[in-house]
């Protein structure tokens, strides 16, 4: 137990850092939620563009977080495959490697054929996005709106259902 002065001492520092943000407890932390703006990011894409939220104003998108060493990440890849081959024309797909370096991601993509975006998050995007567990999926309307969230696997009704919601 502190002794009074010094325990007042400790809140007193705490509030300070709180209210600058520099408390990691007391940081906002942003996320992508259903019916809320799209946080913006900045990630860089295998040929060394940048990719930002802001390329995709207008369009509907769909992004999916990934890592190649993730099971779940590689059981789920085709669906998206094969879901943006039939919305391709009428949404945008993203695919966003994190947790690993850009050549095994690079490699993975080329491995699946990947004819859409795929950009590296070098961490800032995961916590942006509030991302929970490997793959992630949102769902985004063409006005920069989130329409849905899925963390973990999406299976191939719901990737349709949350598609055909954003489609044009």
């Amino acid at each position: 137990m502190f002794p009074r002065p010094l325990g007042a001492l400790s809140l007193a520092a705490f509030c300070w850092l709180a209210m600058l943000g520099l408390w990691p407890a007391a940081q906002a932390r942003a996320e992508a939620r259903a019916g809320e703006p799209a946080p913006a990011f900045r990630l860089e894409g295998f040929d060394g563009s940048i990719v930002t939220l802001a390329r995709f104003a207008g369009k509907p998108l769909y992004i999916n977080v990934f890592a190649s060493w993730c099971p779940p990440c590689r059981e789920e890849f085709p669906r998206i495959i094969s879901a943006q081959r039939r919305y391709g024309n009428r949404v945008t797909f993203l695919a966003v490697s994190t947790q690993e370096a850009a050549a095994p991601a690079k490699r993975f993509a080329n491995a699946m054929h990947a004819t859409f975006p795929v950009a590296i998050d070098r961490g800032r995007m995961g916590l942006t996005y509030g991302a929970r567990a490997l793959p992630d999926s949102y769902f985004v309307d063409r006005h920069g709106i989130v329409r849905a969230v899925v963390n973990g696997p999406v299976d191939a009704a719901t990737l349709d259902h949350d598609l055909a919601e954003i489609a044009d």
